[in-house]
């Protein structure tokens, strides 16, 4: 969004909590895959540095194993190919190019009481990422039942020499009453010296046999238990191809889980100035729908023309006005299939099933990834 006003004109501070060398020597902050309509956006802003190098993601490869045995299997195909850049790598080079055309970046990390001071010397302030305290000044939907627990134990890893999927798809296992293990390509390393990669994370229901990693441990331990579980729970044509995995750097591994929230867009700064809030801070769900990163990259481009539109001033109508169609069509859409993926009700569990024998249904399937709100349509069977 930044990168978006500063081409438009406009005046805009953009304020990270860690600089480069700080986000290239940190740990792995997430899994992403970014789909074809998000990737657009990205090249239309002049930020899609990675297009030419990163390996393409043609679909999925969805397994539903029990006891590492295959019981049902198919590819889905996308209409074109999704990307995954570790964000470190994307970040990085965002905030390098940010300050080479000219903008204006602070690295901090403030108080709430910061921001409020702040916030009256300028006409917007936008909120994407945020702590309790600032979180708390954005009220819940109460709309949305939400749970108030996890729905999956997370585990990522960041892994070299993987075999690549002979048909470059991404891998989805389900495991019954287990969780799931999703796998796919992507691109890793800092600016100028990128190298492919593979990510895996682990959804473990919590309390299962997938629930074994946790934060206190090092990139060792985490690493360890994520070969035993690849050789205990997935069926042998997928694990084969991890036998000879290595983590790709000393931050290649993160830990945690996501409760889900669904939070209104304009909050209120101790002061009672509005601001503006988008992308995670509204809308966070777990990462097993691959929505985040879409989310946050059409947030930032709906957000980013609205207000270069704009020519009064930025009250709470406005705020809520804006927020309002991305919500919408973008990330109610993406949390409810979020949701469903993690706890597919019977009918979708058919169509999971169905798909085996039914190619355009496994790519129709495969596509809703890119367009959620297409979901009720696929349900319905048309």
């Amino acid at each position: 969004m930044a990168h978006r006003l500063l081409a438009g004109g406009a005046d805009v501070t953009l304020v990270a909590d860690r600089d480069v060398e700080a986000i290239l020597s940190g740990s792995v902050t997430s899994t992403q895959i970014k789909f074809p309509r998000t990737l657009d956006l990205e090249a239309t802003a002049g930020l899609a540095f990675w297009s030419l190098q990163v390996p393409r993601i043609a679909g999925i490869r969805f397994v539903m194993s029990v006891d590492r045995e295959p019981k049902v299997r198919w590819s889905g195909h996308f209409s074109r190919p999704a990307q995954s850049v570790d964000q470190r790598t994307v970040f990085s080079r965002w905030l390098s190019a940010f300050v080479e055309r000219g903008g204006r970046l602070e690295i901090a990390d403030p108080s709430l009481s910061e921001i409020d001071s702040r916030a009256e010397h300028f006409d917007l302030t936008v909120v994407t990422r945020a702590g309790r305290e600032l979180a708390s000044c954005f009220p819940p939907d109460r709309s949305w039942r939400l749970p108030a627990e996890p729905m999956r134990k997370l585990a990522v890893l960041y892994l070299d020499g993987v075999v690549p999927d002979p048909d470059d798809l991404g891998t989805y296992v389900a495991l019954p009453g287990v969780g799931e293990v999703i796998s796919y390509p992507g691109l890793t390393g800092a600016p100028g010296h990128e190298r492919r990669c593979d990510t895996v994370l682990f959804e473990a229901v919590p309390g299962g046999p997938l629930d074994v990693f946790s934060r206190e441990e090092t990139l060792p331990d985490h690493f360890a238990r994520a070969m035993l579980l690849i050789k205990s729970f997935l069926p042998p044509e997928v694990a084969d191809r991890f036998r000879q995995a290595i983590p790709t750097d000393a931050g290649a591994s993160l830990v945690g889980s996501v409760v889900p929230v669904m939070r209104q867009p304009v909050g209120t700064l101790p002061s009672g100035a509005p601001v503006l809030g988008g992308g995670d801070v509204v809308c966070r769900m777990d990462p097993g729908g691959a929505q985040g990163a879409n989310n946050a990259v059409r947030c930032a481009s709906e957000y980013g023309d609205a207000i270069l539109r704009h020519t009064g001033s930025f009250d709470r109508e406005w705020m809520a006005a804006t927020a309002a169609p991305w919500l919408a069509d973008v990330a109610h859409p993406a949390a409810r299939w979020t949701m469903t993926l993690l706890d597919p009700p019977p009918p979708v569990q058919d169509l999971m099933l169905a798909a085996e024998h039914d190619p355009g249904l496994a790519d129709a399937f495969a596509d809703i990834f890119d367009r959620p709100a297409n979901m009720d349509a696929l349900s319905a069977g048309t």
